[in-house]
């Protein structure tokens, strides 16, 4: 029986972690210009918009910086599918 509760414990305490995570990613994201300098300390994730094969894509990038802060920043990039190339 204890060991139930400690797991529903610890299954809330990480459903919040992740819930705060969640919400700094949804963030709105800064549109990407040119020469913008970054502090990409780690890569968070890289969504891309659906599409058709060998367009260009809006693309967002989740990251987080030197001290930790997690930003957002949107652009444009050409698609990768194979065939492009």
């Amino acid at each position: 029986m204890k060991t139930k509760a400690l797991f529903l414990t610890a299954m809330l305490a990480s459903a919040s972690v992740f819930a705060a995570d969640a919400s700094a990613q949804s963030e709105k994201a800064r549109e990407y210009a040119y020469g913008m300098n970054l502090d990409v300390a780690e890569v968070v994730a890289i969504e891309e918009a659906p599409h058709a094969l060998c367009e260009p894509v809006n693309s967002k990038m989740t990251y987080r910086d030197s001290k930790g802060q997690t930003h957002t920043v949107s652009y444009v990039k050409q698609s990768q599918d194979v065939g492009c190339y």
